[in-house]
């Protein structure tokens, strides 16, 4: 920094150099921002606070659906080499399904019933692709007068 140049003045022309465009902002909008990203920070630190997780569960509950996701993926691989048709396209199906997430995963753990749809066949009317979806039944509960 040459003698008489200010810390900001240096700032702009090394932004300037790296190609990053000026952005005029005023005061207020500044402090907008700053205030935002403020409160996002205080309660981001609140949650972490108050949520206490034991380490050791986590590391059980990770391994726990690890090995589900390995074990439904070789089932699933082991299975593709010996069936054939359009049970084959079904397993691909459920194993689409199942390793998309966590909460699929645990679905599939509990025994949640599962449905096909969007069935899409060939000119000779052979199956070539369809969607798994699990059946979630919902009670409903009216009062009759």
């Amino acid at each position: 920094m040459f003698h008489g140049q200010s810390e900001q003045t240096e700032d702009k022309e090394s932004i300037q150099r790296i190609g990053i465009p000026r952005i005029d902002m005023t005061k207020e909008q500044e402090d907008k921002i700053v205030a935002q990203a403020q409160d996002i920070l205080e309660r981001r630190m609140a949650v972490e606070k108050e949520l206490k997780i034991d380490l050791h569960k986590l590391v059980y509950y990770g391994a726990y659906y690890l090995v589900a996701l390995i074990a439904a993926t070789k089932l699933g691989s082991y299975c593709k080499h010996n069936w054939r048709g359009d049970d084959r396209v079904y397993l691909d199906a459920e194993l689409r399904l199942i390793t998309s997430s966590k909460r699929n995963m645990q679905l599939w753990l509990d025994g949640t019933q599962m449905g096909f749809r969007n069935h899409v066949r060939d000119t000779k009317n052979k199956l070539k692709w369809c969607e798994a979806y699990f059946i979630e039944y919902k009670q409903v509960i009216q009062e009759v007068k």
